[in-house]
């Protein structure tokens, strides 16, 4: 019998038919009202995010959102519900159909999602924004110097969640193993950085992975990704969330506004 014949679904139409077409694959659990089971991670009721609202404020409602990698559409989903039009941009392809499955699920009306690489098109397009919101993207680049560069021409107002490399926390941390080479220094103008290499390891073999495109991205130190902000002109910037003890390697939330142009 042939291999395709898989695909059909014999049951009824439901919810949790929809997200078993990645069965074994969410890191996200959805809210409560579709009663799933997915994963286990708050995406869709995430702390940071309201905090990240709450930051705005009244001007969440109607704003223009850029969200970079929004992985099975949480995120998306809070600002949707907060009054704010989003345009979130997913590379992995699994990942970007997962979006769509819970746009549909939870009828997000203001939320476009579309597949691509966001670098290309921060480096294509040149539109401007009200928030651009990177949670979870940075650490995950070989350039992470060059996406904040990019996502400062595409707003005034940022809201970055990320991991950090420190040495003495991650030396006696599980993911040390995956810290092999020395770090790298980058020189961005008149500023030298310090990147740091991490493989990505047995995580590739996942079929929810939600690293980057390559076996391996570059982690930024902690000032130096906020010395980065403030060379590109981000006089004002909220630490919240920091997490040093972060199981995968430490790790803090930042809000950063400057001057509207």
């Amino acid at each position: 019998m042939s291999w395709i014949l898989d695909a059909y679904a014999s049951d009824a139409p439901s919810p949790q038919l929809a997200l078993d077409i990645f069965a074994g694959e969410w890191s996200s659990r959805l809210p409560d009202k579709l009663n799933v089971m997915a994963g286990d991670s708050e995406l869709f009721n995430d702390s940071r995010i309201q905090g990240t609202i709450e930051w705005v404020g009244e001007d969440i409602v109607g704003a223009q959102v850029l969200e970079l990698g929004p992985l099975e559409g949480g995120h998306t989903y809070m600002l949707d519900r907060a009054g704010a039009t989003v345009f979130a941009v997913e590379s992995n392809s699994r990942a970007f159909l997962k979006c769509l499955v819970t746009k549909e699920l939870l009828g997000m009306r203001n939320a476009r999602f579309v597949r691509g690489d966001f670098v290309e098109y921060l480096r294509a397009e040149h539109d401007s924004y009200d928030l651009v919101l990177a949670s979870g993207v940075l650490y995950h680049m070989l350039d992470p110097v060059e996406l904040l560069t990019l996502m400062a021409s595409a707003g005034d107002r940022l809201a970055i969640w990320t991991h950090y490399y420190d040495a003495d926390i991650v030396r006696s941390s599980r993911s040390s193993r995956q810290f092999q080479a020395e770090g790298e220094p980058f020189r961005c103008g008149d500023a030298t950085y310090l990147l740091h290499p991490r493989d990505y390891a047995e995580a590739l073999a996942w079929g929810g992975f939600c690293g980057g495109p390559e076996t391996y991205a570059r982690w930024m130190e902690r000032q130096d990704i906020i010395d980065c902000l403030g060379r590109l002109g981000f006089t004002d910037i909220q630490i919240c969330h920091d997490d040093p003890a972060h199981p995968n390697g430490p790790s803090f939330m930042l809000l950063a506004q400057r001057s509207r142009r």
